[in-house]
């Protein structure tokens, strides 16, 4: 049985809406979530782009310039 079969058997019996009445309640919740602002800085920073980085010269390993 397939998943159109199995919508319109649910129509029939009355039980899409109740359905789409979770699913819109479920929606509603996530919504109403305060996002969070990042700076360029910040998401820069948390990506790792600001790093140092380091070379081995000579057997040594120091910062690459």
């Amino acid at each position: 049985m397939g998943m159109r079969a199995i919508q319109t058997e649910l129509v029939k019996k009355g039980f899409s809406d109740v359905l789409k009445q979770e699913i819109d309640k479920e929606n509603s919740k996530a919504s109403k979530r305060v996002k969070e602002h990042l700076t360029r800085r910040e998401i820069e920073e948390l990506m790792g782009c600001n790093r140092q980085t380091y070379k081995r010269v000579g057997g040594a390993v120091r910062n690459k310039r």
